[in-house]
């Protein structure tokens, strides 16, 4: 048994591709009940978001292709943390990348995995203000639109379904939650 975690007790593990995002592996693995089970693990560079909030309250989104999904989604800037780079540094990168703006405040409100369950993907999300125009060069596969909205536009959408990105709600309902009352 491993001393760190008494649950986890991996007897074999076989790397199946190596990537630049991510590696997969699956993992045999004896449970405490003695039975042995493959797990497929993902495993992802840690990432970061930042939901930017206008001095007039205004949310600003992105609209991009994502290819997982095959559609065109709305959602908070983000991205992967480069080789070395502090999760701060990263979104503010991220953050004038994707949007153009540069935060005067940057507050991280949460850290996520995103889908425990076969992938270890860490996101630090942040809450990005006090906004001014400072763009970077956007990576060259990269195709984004920005908006931005009101919470009441923000709303409407969620309810219609139009936003199902899983960090971009998570800190949408956090923003209205502490910050929007």
């Amino acid at each position: 048994m491993n001393e760190k975690n008494p649950l986890r007790n991996i007897i074999e593990t076989k790397y199946y591709y190596k990537g630049h995002i991510g590696n997969l592996r699956v993992d045999m693995v004896r449970f405490p009940s003695g039975s042995v089970k493959p797990r497929e693990i993902l495993e992802h560079r840690p990432c970061v978001a930042v939901l930017p909030v206008t001095e007039t309250g205004r949310i600003v989104l992105i609209k991009q292709y994502r290819h997982a999904v095959d559609e065109e989604i709305f959602e908070i800037p983000a991205g992967i943390m480069e080789e070395g780079e502090e999760p701060r540094a990263s979104a503010c990168r991220e953050l004038r990348e994707e949007t153009g703006f540069k935060p005067g405040k940057l507050e991280e409100i949460a850290e996520i995995y995103t889908s425990p369950g076969f992938c270890d993907e860490k996101i630090h999300i942040y809450i990005a203000t006090e906004l001014s125009v400072s763009p970077l060069q956007q990576d060259d596969d990269e195709f984004i639109k920005t908006f931005d909205f009101s919470v009441e536009e923000l709303e409407k959408m969620i309810a219609e379904g139009k936003i199902a990105d899983g960090k971009t709600l998570l800190a949408y309902y956090w923003y209205r939650a502490v910050c929007a009352r």
